[in-house]
């Protein structure tokens, strides 16, 4: 069993797990404009942008990389302008103010116009670009970084269609118990793992910058100056909500500051690895632990997105980062199996509700409650304090529970999306 999944799961949570600047929404956008760049030979005439609801919301107020503006328009010139696809998440790295006045200067003779569509993968973007020689369409599908196919004048000079979603990844992952990839887990060469320290040292560095610099809301900064006030607590909960808090601060807030992803997702990266980095260094945890128990994490997190989709209508932070950090707090401690799995149950009948209305510099909170919370979940279970099977969405396994959790996402919550975008339209 070890042996035959290992590999699937190092390389599933490589895939995830990757440098990011910025919400990968916008920054998608900016990928897939950035990849018709190299066809353009005229003057750009017009940019049509058509984007996925999920992407549409996450994009519309998140405020963009190395600026301190927002706007899925925005963030399409950016990349067309002067983004480099070759640096995946990292394609806005580049942009200076130079750049940022062209694209501005687009914006406002209206050459580039936004639109969602209905009955699309949930990471979907569209770009149409009309130059003054040809016409170039760049359509990317299902990860932020995949782009399927570019045409020119409407022929193919690229494509690539190969599901790299999550087929793969669902078909192993939904025949794993946790019982069976916490085993794996347990046993994967250290040697493999090196990209998980990577991201330890990445997301740290990011929540010292924002406690630093205070960008976005200063909702860390501010924490830690409560803190240090004494009006909250030194202990590790809270200290999980300072540092993630930070961290969402300098990445929501437009900071030039990269962190390591989780599931395709920048934030959910920063509550995965965080409050794990937090409790291992109150307890001094041996880093060869703390490293295996992030990589649990990160795989507790893709397990819960292939029920409840990429992105859903649902805070990824709290039923899916908030979940991994659990169980990766739990197994740090030495917990065991019945323990780990209590710890996501009870964070599941914790947190599960709270809505996804759209990145933005208020993802600081939310992602400071879940991590906190995975704290005190992990804690609770290390006393056997698990709430019951078969009371609400609650099954009689996490396996279930996680179940109930992705029919809640795609069949009661269908319409939040639309309703969401109604409101901050």
């Amino acid at each position: 069993m070890e042996n035959r999944y290992m590999k699937d799961l190092i390389n599933m949570v490589k895939q995830d797990a990757v440098p990011a600047l910025g919400c990968t929404e916008p920054v998608a956008v900016a990928y897939a404009a950035a990849a018709s760049r190299d066809y353009i030979t005229g003057t750009i005439d017009n940019i049509y942008i058509k984007v996925s609801k999920n992407i549409y919301k996450n994009g519309k107020s998140v405020i963009i990389p190395n600026t301190d503006e927002w706007g899925l328009d925005l963030a399409g010139a950016l990349g067309i302008l002067g983004g480099d696809k070759n640096d995946g998440l990292m394609v806005l790295r580049k942009i200076d103010e130079g750049t940022i006045e062209i694209a501005h200067e687009m914006l406002k003779k209206e050459k580039v116009k936004v639109d969602y569509v209905e009955n699309v993968p949930d990471v979907f973007v569209n770009i149409l670009v009309n130059t003054s020689k040809e016409e170039i369409e760049v359509e990317l599908k299902n990860c932020h970084t995949h782009i399927e196919t570019i045409k020119v004048n409407g022929k193919t000079v690229f494509e690539d269609k190969t599901d790299i979603e999550d087929k793969a990844s669902s078909d192993f992952l939904k025949e794993l118990s946790f019982v069976e990839i916490r085993e794996i887990c347990e046993t994967i060469p250290l040697d493999e793992l090196k990209f998980i320290e990577d991201g330890i040292e990445m997301n740290r560095n990011a929540a010292e910058k924002g406690l630093e610099y205070g960008n976005g809301m200063k909702i860390g900064k501010t924490l830690k100056k409560l803190q240090d006030e004494g009006k909250i607590c030194r202990d590790a909960p809270t200290q999980a909500r300072i540092l993630t808090a930070a961290s969402a601060d300098m990445r929501m807030g437009g900071g030039d500051c990269p962190i390591m992803t989780s599931g395709g997702s920048g934030n959910q990266g920063l509550g995965v690895v965080l409050p794990i980095s937090v409790v291992a260094e109150e307890k001094d945890i041996p880093k060869e632990r703390e490293i295996r128990a992030v990589f649990l994490a990160h795989v507790i997190n893709k397990y819960v997105k292939i029920y409840t989709g990429k992105l859903s209508a649902m805070c990824g932070c709290a039923i899916a980062a908030g979940i991994g950090a659990g169980a990766g707090i739990t197994w740090l401690l030495g917990g065991d199996d019945a323990q780990i799995q209590g710890a996501c149950q009870n964070m599941l009948s914790n947190l599960t509700g709270m809505i996804c209305d759209g990145a933005k510099e208020t993802c600081a909170l939310k992602l400071s409650t879940s991590a906190g919370e995975a704290v005190i979940a992990a804690y609770l279970a290390m006393e056997n304090i698990v709430v019951r099977s078969n009371t609400g969405i609650i099954g009689s396994t996490i396996e279930d529970t996680i179940k109930n959790l992705g029919i809640l996402c795609r069949d009661g919550l269908a319409a939040t999306d639309s309703v969401i975008i109604d409101i901050i339209d």
